[in-house]
């Protein structure tokens, strides 16, 4: 791939990067602004999955030793959920464990230090083809009645046009998305979507059904005294 083709592809996709070594990060961090606009940064392994959750990146460059969540903790955290984001580790050492649990996480790469510029580009250009291989409608889930949501671009469409949806009304249809296969309990959203502030069960259900009016009335599933479930074609 020539090398302004990879700058052009580079230049629309999310980045984020996590090193703990501050004279490292700066050293990659000037080196990949040079290629895409969009690249966000963190010092350690719970700063890098909120990033992670907050951007939806296209690429997550990973370094192993950090602070508060170790790397691998932080990817096989990412990987009970998410196979497609495209997933480059930075390491001091290698060895065969290493190298088998790299494998089983899908990572597109890792890198040995001290890293040089063309190692990184060479596993940039690698995690782009990786990408060019996943068509966006794999990202797609299928609300039924006309309705989907595409992951990759956090959107919610009624047949291919865009609906509109609140800051709580997004953050909770995506949380439900995340948990698709599971019935979602009022302690779960409480806890895990509205940690800070207070959220009765009354009020849940209300944005719920603020949801359900954009969308349609089977999108959730409710589970009595319990919570709810996002729509299942099995549930028609």
């Amino acid at each position: 791939m020539k090398h302004t083709e990879l700058k052009s592809i580079l230049e629309k996709l999310h980045i984020v990067y996590i090193e703990d070594d501050d004279a490292i990060s700066q050293y990659i961090l000037e080196f990949l602004k040079r290629y895409t606009p969009t690249i966000f940064a963190a010092s350690n392994g719970e700063d890098g999955y909120e990033l992670y959750l907050k951007h939806s990146p296209d690429i997550m460059i990973v370094d192993i030793n950090l602070p508060k969540m170790s790397g691998m903790e932080l990817i096989t955290k990412i990987r009970k959920d998410d196979p497609h984001t495209k997933i480059i580790i930075s390491t001091a050492y290698t060895n065969k464990e290493f190298t088998l649990e790299a494998i089983e996480l899908n990572l597109t790469r890792y890198l040995v230090k001290p890293i040089t510029k063309d190692d990184l580009l060479g596993a940039l250009e690698k995690a782009v083809k990786q990408l060019d291989t996943v068509s966006l409608d794999y990202y797609t889930i299928n609300l039924g009645y006309g309705y989907s949501f595409n992951t990759k671009t956090n959107q919610l469409f009624y047949e291919n046009n865009p609906i509109e949806l609140r800051k709580k009304e997004f953050v909770l249809l995506k949380f439900f998305i995340k948990n698709q296969k599971k019935t979602v309990t009022y302690n779960m959203l409480e806890n895990e979507i509205w940690q800070d502030d207070f959220m009765s069960s009354d009020a849940i259900r209300s944005q719920i059904k603020n949801i359900r009016k954009k969308t349609h009335p089977l999108l959730f599933k409710n589970i009595s005294g319990i919570g709810y479930r996002l729509y299942s074609k099995i549930d028609e």
